[in-house]
């Protein structure tokens, strides 16, 4: 599932302009017909903006580069509660996820900063765990491909991803800022089976999947499976 969206970051560091983007690929294995193996990286862009509300002017702004590598599961409720069926229109999943996230995080003054546009602080190369969360929605195209659209939320262990973890007042004091970012991305992919599965449908559906699918036959196909379809009713 190769797939492209836009992320949204929540930290120390932003008041606006927390919206950036993220690509990246995700596959997945049937182990059960309503339950599946994923393994995904995603990559891209954050940024975001804090503005002094002193004088309406920005006093910081970040941006980062980070991927994210995690492994997890996927559920499909419908498949559960109504019989498995892969020629399904639309099939609602959620999915759990676990791994670790790699960035670099550059911190810049803006305007109303102590030292004005000026580089305040860049993090470096650093490797956090996470865990991250979500819901999709499969939408079939042919038997081969599904437009697929996800919203994920993810968790990392680190108060560094906007490279801002404390900060001082003119005394000197240092400040420790509240722990944990946290992000979100909202996707559009496009699924492609690379190799069916063992799973048979629900004998209910064996009409809809013959119809469904009938498209993809060649003529001396079709010819054989309606006699067969004849033969079992």
């Amino acid at each position: 599932i190769p797939k492209a969206g836009v992320n949204m970051f929540y930290g120390d560091l932003v008041d606006e302009s927390r919206t950036s983007y993220s690509v990246g690929v995700a596959v997945d294995r049937e182990f059960k017909p309503h339950l599946t193996g994923r393994f995904q990286i995603m990559g891209g862009a954050m940024k975001g903006t804090q503005v002094d509300p002193r004088s309406n002017q920005v006093y910081a702004d970040f941006d980062n580069f980070y991927t994210d590598i995690t492994f997890g599961a996927t559920f499909r409720p419908l498949d559960l509660a109504f019989g498995y069926f892969k020629q399904r229109s639309l099939n609602p999943y959620v999915f759990a996820q676990t791994g670790v996230v790699l960035f670099n995080a550059t911190e810049n003054y803006g305007p109303a900063g102590i030292v004005p546009n000026t580089e305040w602080r860049k993090t470096g190369m650093i490797v956090a765990p996470l865990i991250s969360g979500g819901f999709g929605l499969s939408l079939r195209v042919n038997s081969y491909m599904s437009i697929v659209g996800e919203f994920t939320g993810y968790k990392p262990f680190t108060d560094l991803m906007d490279g801002h973890e404390e900060w001082s007042d003119p005394s000197g004091v240092v400040y420790q800022t509240d722990s944990g970012d946290f992000y979100y991305t909202a996707t559009v992919g496009l699924s492609y089976l690379i190799k069916d599965n063992r799973w048979r449908n629900n004998p209910k559906y064996n009409r809809k999947a013959y119809q469904k699918s009938r498209k993809s036959y060649t003529s001396s196909a079709k010819k054989k499976s309606a006699k067969r379809y004849k033969s079992r009713r």
